[in-house]
């Protein structure tokens, strides 16, 4: 049996008169003249098991990493931990079924509706959100711009600062912007579980006795003052963020205005949300005929 590289069986060679090893002697010296002119120390000669026909050259290189400081394996050193925390995750949860029962209702009675109809919790963040915009906008608009930020991160950041390290300190504006948007989520679904009471009304948990609907509110910014408040808010936000913020240095105009404006509408969210249950405000700017409320 040949070995990977040999010229072909000793019938090969009978049957082409030895044509086979004058072509392969000639390529190995080829070869060989190719390594020494290059200084490469390769093995030669008899001993050595292959033939080379070819060298590929890499093109480009990786690019360089800062450095992390000192490092430790993720085995055992990370899936060792994540494994105790899984553990961890699975007796809290077993030991809370075990305590508390599941918070079901009676059986759907379809001649009964209850008060309020609350969606399931994974939902009801939606529901509230329903109480501080109009639906084309708790319901489609803020869920498309929360989906298209989160799907267009990497192609807008794709800095590899921070990589493996979890610290707060490396990217201070990414890690914010997530975590505080992840925080006020949840404080919308338990806004919603908690303290929402019949016909959506606000009732403390420690409240009894009957309960007034939540009313509507009616004040709303002449358009005349709220274009401009909202231009203002857009144009001078976005100038001081791409002034102020150093880590989006470096990126594409296209990117850093993609930024500014995920970052912008977030806080935008949570601006009218803080100013209609202070004030009452209902929108910015309101054209009732074409219906395109803010």
């Amino acid at each position: 049996m040949n070995r990977v590289g040999d010229s072909g069986s000793e019938f090969d060679r009978h049957a082409d008169g030895g044509r086979s090893d004058d072509v392969s002697r000639r390529v190995g010296d080829r070869l060989r003249g190719m390594d020494r002119s290059a200084g490469a120390d390769r093995p030669s000669g008899p001993s050595r098991p292959w033939r080379e026909l070819g060298e590929v050259q890499p093109v480009g290189s990786m690019p360089d990493l800062p450095s992390l400081g000192p490092t430790v394996p993720v085995w055992p050193n990370l899936l060792f931990r994540e494994l105790l925390a899984v553990l961890a995750c699975l007796l809290v949860l077993l030991v809370v079924s075990l305590l508390f029962n599941a918070p079901l209702e009676a059986p759907a009675d379809p001649a009964t509706t209850p008060n309020p109809a609350k969606a399931p919790w994974y939902f009801v963040g939606l529901q509230e959100l329903l109480v501080y915009f109009d639906p084309w906008i708790a319901g489609v608009a803020i869920p498309l711009v929360i989906v298209f930020g989160l799907a267009a991160i990497p192609y807008l950041d794709p800095s590899r600062k921070g990589e493996g390290v979890y610290t707060f300190r490396e990217r201070p504006v990414a890690v914010g912007i997530f975590t505080f948007g992840l925080v006020g989520w949840f404080v919308l679904i338990l806004v919603g579980l908690v303290f929402r009471g019949p016909g959506w009304a606000w009732v403390w948990p420690w409240t009894h006795g009957p309960v007034h609907p939540a009313t509507e509110a009616s004040g709303s910014l002449p358009n005349v003052v709220g274009v401009p408040l909202l231009l203002a808010y857009f144009v001078g936000g976005g100038y001081l963020l791409l002034r102020w913020i150093r880590e989006w240095v470096g990126l594409g105009a296209l990117a850093r205005v993609t930024f500014v404006f995920l970052a912008l509408a977030f806080a935008g969210v949570v601006l009218k949300i803080v100013l209609h249950l202070a004030f009452g405000l209902r929108y910015f700017v309101s054209f009732p005929g074409s219906g395109f409320s803010v």
